[in-house]
C-alpha cells in the first residue's frame, strides 16, 4: 500500500461519500459496514466495486425482524427455513451476482458462529443492476494505483476503504476484570454465564451475538442489579459503596 497514490482508509474513519463522486473506489469486506459503505458511494456517484470472498446470508430488515420474532416461538432450524424461503422471494438467487448462502442457516449462524446476517439497505439493488461491481478473488498486490487480485485480474482505483472489521480495546483501559475479559479483549466465558464478573462489573453483547444478544445480557444485568438492591433494602444493610458497572461492546 506504500505505492499506491489514493485515499485509503479503514471503514472506522469513514463519514460520507463527499469527495468520491466519479472516482473509483474499492471497498475490501462484505459485512454490514462494507455493505452499506458501498451503497453509500454509489448512490453518490462513484464508480464502486466491492470485495466479497466470503459466503454470506443477505436478508431484508423485514425479513429479520420475522425471524427474531419468531425466536420465542420456533427452534433455530424452522427459523431458518422461513427466513430462506422469504428471502427467496425477496432476492431470488443471490449467487448468480457473487453473493453465495452459507451451508448453515442464518439464523443457525447467528447463535453459533461471529457470523452475522448482512442486512440490506439497497446494495444488493445496486449490484444486479451492475452499479456496484462485486469482485470475488481477494487482494494480492498493489502497485501504485493498480490493485491485482488472487484470480489474476487488475484493476485501477483512486481510493481503498477497508470494511475489515473491529478490534476490542476493553484490555486497554479495564485493567483489572476478575476473568471477566478474554486476552482478545472480549468476555473469557462462554455463553450463557459470560454476563457477570466480580465486584459489581457486568458485560453486555461481549459474546459476539448481535444486538440481540447484547439485548438479552442489558436484561440480565438489570435484573441482577435490581435482585441485589431489593435484597438489600429487605435486610436494611448498609449501602454496598461498590457500585455496578456495565462494559458495552457494539457488534
Amino acid at each position: 500500500m506504500d505505492t499506491f497514490p489514493g485515499k485509503v482508509l479503514h471503514a472506522v474513519d469513514y463519514r460520507s461519500a463527499e469527495g468520491f463522486k466519479g472516482k473509483s473506489v474499492l471497498v475490501v469486506g462484505s459485512g454490514n459496514s462494507g455493505m452499506e459503505i458501498a451503497y453509500d458511494l454509489a448512490v453518490a456517484g462513484a464508480t464502486t466495486s466491492i470485495v466479497i470472498r466470503s459466503e454470506l446470508h443477505l436478508v431484508s430488515k423485514e425479513v429479520w425482524n420475522v425471524a427474531m420474532t419468531l425466536y420465542r416461538y420456533l427452534p433455530a432450524w424452522a427459523i431458518d427455513k422461513v427466513v430462506l424461503l422469504m428471502c427467496a422471494v425477496v432476492f431470488g438467487d443471490t449467487a448468480r451476482y457473487g453473493l453465495r448462502r452459507p451451508a448453515i442457516g442464518p439464523f443457525t449462524a447467528k447463535l453459533t458462529t461471529p457470523a452475522y446476517p448482512v442486512v440490506d439497505v439497497g446494495t444488493y439493488a445496486k449490484i444486479r443492476s451492475g452499479e456496484i461491481r462485486v469482485l470475488q478473488a481477494g487482494l494480492k498486490s498493489v502497485r501504485g494505483s493498480d490493485v491485482e487480485f488472487a484470480d489474476g485480474q487488475r484493476h485501477a482505483f483512486d481510493a481503498v476503504i477497508f470494511a475489515t472489521g473491529y478490534r476490542s480495546t476493553t484490555n486497554q483501559w479495564l485493567k483489572s476484570d476478575d476473568g471477566l475479559i478474554g486476552d482478545d479483549g472480549m468476555a473469557a466465558r462462554s455463553y450463557p454465564k459470560h454476563w457477570k464478573g466480580e465486584n459489581g462489573l457486568y458485560c453486555a453483547g461481549m459474546v459476539r451475538r448481535g444486538i440481540y444478544g447484547s439485548y438479552e445480557d442489558a436484561e440480565l444485568i438489570a435484573q441482577d442489579i435490581s435482585k441485589q438492591r431489593r435484597s438489600s433494602d429487605s435486610s436494611k444493610k448498609a449501602a454496598d459503596p461498590t457500585l455496578p458497572c456495565i462494559v458495552m461492546h457494539q457488534a
